[in-house]
């Protein structure tokens, strides 16, 4: 790992060198030999690393180069930091006594750290190592068609659905890659496929290259053209009677093409090639085999197939084939200690053989269980075992990617990592280089995008705007065999506090058991500083000493405020405040913060109002919480020059003077800003409604907008700006207090809206949906979810007919609607009706004009009966909740629920029966839960004729619990059958 972090710091002291700050200190020509120096023995690094799993001198050798590349970084960091502070105050040049201090100070670190490096550099002759540029390592493995396996396990159908694809398919030229990790066997795969005689009969002729590293055309035709001859080509052939001879060889053939192992992501280069092969029959095929979804993409012209990992019992066997060859008769206890032992290799063949292959010869249970207890890096490797395979991914990234990929060794294995947060850390600690105009956002999410795309990660989830994901735990293994630095309080840059879970201690980062004040002293080289999730009243004015960080993260501490020692981090990057409940104020020089990016404030209920001149953190891309303050310089023309990125909450609104100053937050400028808040708190004192209404007006958004909360507005309509020009891109509204509304924006207009959320609306709202004359042929077209809740008035979706609503309408909450009548939905799966206390048989008799629904709730406190045709076009209502205080009986129509699968009634403390002819015909039902219906005195007869009924629960009912005793309950006859009771 030393050669991605020695590069990333060469870069710095190149832009250092360059710059004028290295003049203004007069260290020039330090920082010149101290880059000479690190460039003369980062040219032996490739080969260190090579060598150090077998010699641990050399490991030795790499942990001191860490050390003190982490002590000049320290050096050349806090030099970025102080010259410019210098050189701005200072009008005496480096006659300044400030100056002549920093200097004297940091020139004896320089010297000694110069002394260290020329040792360090004077010590890598005695180990021999070759010179070699610190670049992509090109592979050297080869691979051949012979299918060398005595049996493979677990890929027959992948393969059949390959052999398929490519015998019936009629394109001109075919491209099908095969995808995975290192290790997956996707050369065995092409193998068994190359092998199959339905290819063999297909197919003429039939080619295998290993490609590897090396994508040159010339040498791939020359390749092709001898497997074809099979022969040797004699003589050094030019291009183009190369090509010829190969456009000869393959006109007018249906050929198959095997391009194992190919790692080219330069597309003209295949372009070449693929003309060269476009001579064909028609049905003529490449396959080829990548680790790299970036290769699949650039040459695919048919659905890749991604491979997936072995089961859990073709690992076992392909274990077993390695560990124990013939034997028929094996030692149980070798068997149990084996069968952990699968479960390390995460279904990889190539690890099921590395392990298998380890304990081949070995038959005592100790040995079997060192490697059951061992880390799979610390185990022995050979070229060919699962780490050097890996290894291999790791050698083909760029240098700048390296450094991001091992330090997600960090996270333990199996962590659900947030994408987001991981590119924050990589930014903490200097892993990512400034990309031209692109942001350092940007720049880890490219970086991100490549490793994902390199099979690194898998498990992709996006949730809220967050990406998640994992790593698959080999990778995990590799991530962590390439840390070779020791830890010590001179180079530990990350401390993370023990009831923080989701870090681990290695190399540079350390998990500490509890937290002291004195850790801000102990380790002074810090850039991520993690003391979330603890009890935390107080944090230290010694925090100001720690020069270095980048990343600080308190989040759900009880503080109530911030020492304004704070603020002397000119470098903190990131500082994570989300969920401090307690937290009233920030510190007021919050604005000295220079460099800060990422200022996260989500749950931070208690702020009263804003630090002064926020608005003067030119960097700062995410403000997630903004309150509007009564003072100048808190206020919403803070907000103006800043270039936001993500979401932000803006609450207070009501202290807003004019729609002037709400102009002032230039929102419709911030085209980064995805998400947006705005909240006027209903108890404070409030402005002429018209005000109101102008105010928001002014605070338009960007049509870059997904995401929308208006929460306690009190002008008598929404802003004119809520239609399709400017949430045109609107995924998610919520529309919250609003009650003085008279009525409700276009909505059905907006093209990608899939939730909307109304609650608590104005008496004067009839529907939701308003003709506002834009015309559109179909209303709501993406909408999927619908809550709507305490619209006393509210008598439906549309009042107009004749137009087509809500087509893809998934899911809907209706609550405390009591004149609502529902219209014919045609794709409504999910309904869930809370609080229906004053609607009437009309409301809902309508519920069975959604006859999609698979899924319906409803609770209501003083509803008495439902009306008999209720559930009668239900046919496809599988789940049904019902909860009615007062209900005395439910409706003989409960029979025409052929598929309903789960009934759950719930507090229904009237109900004294089920009806026995409704409960007979519900042949389908599965699970059946009766909680707190007190009245009910036993179950109908109907019930023992349910036989797919499995579950059965009855809880808080002391009658039926009575009567539903085992043996001997008078209704336990009734019940006997069902193999699940919890009564």
């Amino acid at each position: 790992m030393a050669e991605a972090f020695l590069q990333i710091m060469l870069e710095n002291l190149n832009c250092f060198i360059q710059g004028e700050l290295g003049l203004v200190l007069g260290f020039k020509d330090e920082f010149e030999k101290l880059q000479s120096t690190f460039t003369t023995i980062q040219a032996v690094l490739q080969d260190a690393h090579r060598k150090q799993l077998k010699d641990k001198a050399i490991e030795n050798w790499l942990q001191k180069l860490n050390a003190a590349a982490y002590e000049a970084d320290d050096i050349l960091d806090e030099c970025k930091t102080e010259a410019p502070i210098i050189q701005k105050k200072n009008k005496y040049g480096c006659y300044h006594p400030n100056v002549i201090t920093f200097r004297h100070k940091i020139g004896k670190r320089m010297k000694k750290i110069m002394e260290k490096l020329d040792a360090i550099a004077a010590e890598r002759i005695k180990f021999h190592l070759d010179e070699r540029t610190i670049e992509r390592q090109v592979a050297t493995r080869q691979t051949g068609f012979v299918l060398n396996e005595p049996q493979v396990y677990g890929r027959d159908k992948d393969k059949d659905e390959i052999v398929k694809i490519l015998i019936n398919n009629a394109q001109q030229l075919s491209v099908l890659p095969i995808l995975g990790m290192g290790g997956l066997g996707k050369t065995c795969l092409a193998q068994m496929v190359f092998n199959d005689q339905r290819v063999t009969d297909h197919f003429h002729p039939k080619i295998w290259i290993c490609v590897s590293e090396d994508f040159n055309e010339k040498r791939l035709i020359k390749e092709i053209v001898e497997f074809i001859e099979g022969r040797p080509l004699l003589g050094d052939m030019d291009l183009a009677p190369l090509q010829k001879k190969l456009q000869d060889l393959l006109n007018g053939k249906r050929y198959l093409l095997v391009l194992d192992d190919v790692w080219n992501e330069d597309q003209d280069k295949w372009a070449k090639l693929r003309q060269a092969l476009k001579v064909g029959a028609s049905g003529a095929s490449v396959l080829t085999t990548t680790r790299l979804e970036k290769v699949g993409s650039i040459m695919a012209t048919l659905q890749p197939n991604e491979l997936s990992n072995l089961s859990q019992e073709d690992c076992w066997l392909l274990f077993m084939q390695c560990a124990f060859g013939h034997q028929e008769e094996m030692n149980h206890n070798l068997v149990a200690i084996g069968k952990v032992i699968v479960k390390k290799c995460g279904g990889v063949p190539l690890a099921a053989k590395t392990l298998g292959g380890i304990l081949r010869f070995k038959r005592e249970e100790r040995q079997w269980e060192h490697v059951r207890d061992s880390e799979i890096w610390n185990l022995p490797q050979d070229e060919s075992s699962i780490l050097p395979a890996l290894r291999l991914s790791y050698h083909h990234l760029p240098l700048d990617l390296r450094q991001c990929f091992s330090y997600c060794a960090v996270f333990p294995k199996d962590t659900k990592m947030e994408k987001e947060n991981l590119i924050s850390l990589w930014m903490a600690h200097g892993f990512l280089l400034s990309k031209g105009n692109l942001e350092l956002e940007d720049v880890g999410n490219e970086v991100w995008n490549e490793l994902y795309l390199r099979s690194f990660f898998q498990e992709i989830e996006v949730k809220y705007d967050r990406t998640y994901f994992k790593m698959h735990d080999l990778i995990h293994d590799l991530a962590t065999s390439l840390f070779s630095a020791s830890t010590s309080s001179s180079n530990v840059r990350e401390i993370n506090v023990e009831g923080y879970l989701h870090m681990m201690s290695i190399g540079f980062t350390e998990v500490v058991s509890s937290y002291s004040p004195l850790h801000l002293t102990k380790f002074v080289s810090l850039r991520v500083l993690n003391l979330s999730s603890i009890e935390l009243k107080q944090l230290p004015s010694s925090i100001g000493d720690l020069v270095h960080l980048r990343y600080l993260n308190l989040s759900g501490s009880t503080m109530h405020s911030l020492p304004e020692q704070l603020c002397m981090l000119h470098n903190l990057q990131i500082l994570d405040l989300h969920d401090c409940f307690s937290l009233s104020c920030l510190p007021n020089k919050t604005s000295k913060l220079c460099s800060l990016r990422n200022l996260l404030l989500n749950g931070c209920c208690a702020l009263t109002c804003m630090p002064p001149k926020i608005g003067s953190l030119r960097c700062l891309k995410t403000l997630s919480h903004f309150v509007v303050g009564r003072k100048k310089g808190s206020q919403l023309d803070e907000l103006r020059n800043l270039n936001l990125y993500g979401s932000i909450s803006i609450t207070q609104l009501e202290r807003v003077k004019n729609d002037r100053d709400a102009k002032e937050a230039n929102l419709s400028a911030k085209a980064n800003l995805h998400s947006l808040s705005m909240s006027w708190d209903i108890n404070e004192p409030r402005r002429y409604e018209s005000e109101e209404v102008k105010v928001l007006e002014a605070l338009k958004p960007h049509p870059n907008l997904t995401s929308l909360l208006i929460t306690g507005f009190r002008g008598f309509r929404l802003p004119k700006w809520m239609n399709h020009s400017v949430l045109i891109n609107v995924v998610s509204i919520a529309i919250k207090s609003c009650e003085n509304c008279s009525c409700l924006p276009p909505f059905g207009e907006l093209p990608c809206l899939e939730s909307l959320v109304l609650h608590e609306g104005s008496a004067e709202v009839e529907y939701i949906d308003v003709d506002s004359g834009y015309t559109t042929r179909i209303r709501f077209p993406s909408l999927r979810k619908l809550i709507i809740d305490k619209f006393r008035n509210l008598k439906g979706l549309w009042k107009k007919e004749g137009e087509e609503q809500f087509p893809v309408l998934e899911e809907m909450e209706i609550e405390q609607c009591p004149v609502f009548v529902f219209p014919t939905l045609s794709s409504v799966k999910k309904l869930e009706l809370v609080h229906w206390d004053k609607a009437d048989a009309t409301c809902f008799r309508s519920i069975s004009n959604v006859n999609t629904l698979t899924s319906l709730s409803i609770s209501s406190n003083k509803v008495t009966s439902l009306p008999e045709e209720m559930f009668k076009s239900l046919e496809n209502l599988k789940d049904l909740e019902i909860c009615f205080y007062n209900l005395e009986e439910l409706p003989s129509s409960l029979a025409s629920l052929n598929a309903l699968k789960i009934l759950e009634l719930v507090s229904c403390g009237a109900l004294e029966s089920l009806p026995e002819e409704g409960v007979k015909r519900l042949t389908s039902l599965k699970e059946l839960s009766i909680y707190d219906c007190k009245k009910i005195k036993c179950l109908p007869e109907g019930l023992q004729h349910l036989t797919e009924l499995t579950i059965l629960r009855i809880i808080q009912c002391p009658e039926l619990t009575k009567r539903c005793k085992m043996g001997i309950g008078e209704d336990w006859h009734k019940i006997s059958h069902v193999p699940y009771l919890r009564i």
